[in-house]
């Protein structure tokens, strides 16, 4: 039977000749006795429960701090290779545009080149044009002088070859 603390604070003994009943009161000692041991036990074990729970509560808050720090060095390290790759990607656009400059001048300084190669073609074509069609005009006017030197070697041909006529004089 449990005992509570109203039991004891109730129990009445009773009187005797020389005082209570002496088993009552050894049977209620006992009873006490017994009841207060338990009570102890069940203290001593839910003592050693809590500090299993806050054992266990205490190792829950470590795992958590432990967790919470690998989130932040996880967020911390993320931050870092972002802006490593930011500034990675900055730089590769940078050298990419710079190379695209060069390029650009590179192909603006080989159209100038060009160009002006061009001129100096047209310039060299002109020239030879020119020169072919004095060429040419220089041979025309001599074959017409050749022509016409042939054409006097005829007629001097013919006359020094036909006997003289009455009207030619003999000399």
């Amino acid at each position: 039977m449990p005992l509570t603390p109203l039991d004891i604070e109730s129990k009445r003994f009773r009187r005797e000749l020389l005082g209570y009943n002496r088993h009552e009161v050894e049977s209620f000692l006992r009873a006490c006795a017994d009841a207060l041991s338990q009570a102890n036990l069940e203290r001593e074990e839910l003592q050693r429960a809590r500090e299993a729970l806050l054992r266990e509560l205490e190792e829950f808050r470590s795992r958590e701090r432990t967790l919470v720090e690998a989130l932040a060095s996880a967020e911390r390290l993320a931050e870092e290779r972002k802006a490593q790759a930011q500034r990675e990607a900055e730089r590769i656009m940078a050298d990419a545009r710079r190379r695209a400059e060069q390029l650009l001048e590179q192909t603006r300084q080989e159209m100038v080149r060009i160009e002006q190669q061009i001129i100096r073609m047209k310039i060299e074509r002109e020239t030879f044009e020119n020169r072919l069609n004095a060429l040419i005009d220089e041979h025309r006017r001599l074959l017409e002088v050749r022509r016409q030197e042939a054409g006097i070697v005829e007629r001097l041909r013919a006359r020094t070859t036909r006997p003289p006529g009455p009207s030619e004089s003999h000399d």
